[in-house]
């Protein structure tokens, strides 16, 4: 009473996955949701930390919100917010190559994923379950009370509605690096 049975959850606070998560059914897929913030860092050392332990294959996913690409855009303009739209793409795409290469190089199995959703949670949990991955790695700001009420949390809203396990890694509080 109470509590919605879900995926199994695990929090990890800036140490190391080890033999932690040896205990879960066989991971083969991880999928690793990043904002290409700092805090967002700590669950790309983990995904990959975790995926050189299983030899699990990696999608590294962003989200794009589509609702700021919105055309607002008056007739005769549409070439150009096609163009932007594009560019905005392309900048993701690269960005997440660049992520793919600084942390997962020398993982054989990778590949990026760019989500158009205007909800991040839901459109993790959506490419997850369409994509039948075995575990999501996402980071989490800690932020808690007025803050968290206010903003909310990706990161929760990924570990409530998730089609599969979920670790979230929290970013350290500022002053513990």
């Amino acid at each position: 009473m109470g509590c919605v049975p879900g995926p199994p959850v695990r929090l990890l606070e800036n140490g190391s996955v080890g033999n932690t998560l040896s205990g879960m059914a066989i991971t083969q897929s991880i999928l690793v949701a990043t904002d290409f913030s700092e805090a967002a860092r700590f669950g790309l050392e983990k995904a990959g930390e975790l995926a050189r332990e299983v030899g699990a294959k990696v999608t590294v996913c962003h989200v794009l919100d589509p609702s700021p690409l919105a055309p607002i855009a008056t007739r005769g303009e549409a070439a150009k917010q096609l163009e932007v739209e594009q560019d905005v793409e392309k900048a993701i795409h690269a960005a997440l190559t660049e992520v793919v290469e600084k942390h997962f190089g020398d993982i054989e199995k990778t590949k990026t994923a760019l989500i158009i959703s205007p909800n991040a949670a839901d459109g993790i949990c959506h490419y997850a379950q369409k994509e039948d991955v075995d575990l999501i790695v996402i980071s989490t700001h800690g932020r808690t009370g007025l803050a968290h009420l206010l903003i909310g949390s990706v990161a929760e809203n990924v570990v409530r509605h998730s089609p599969c396990p979920v670790l979230s890694v929290r970013s350290p509080v500022q002053g513990e690096r």
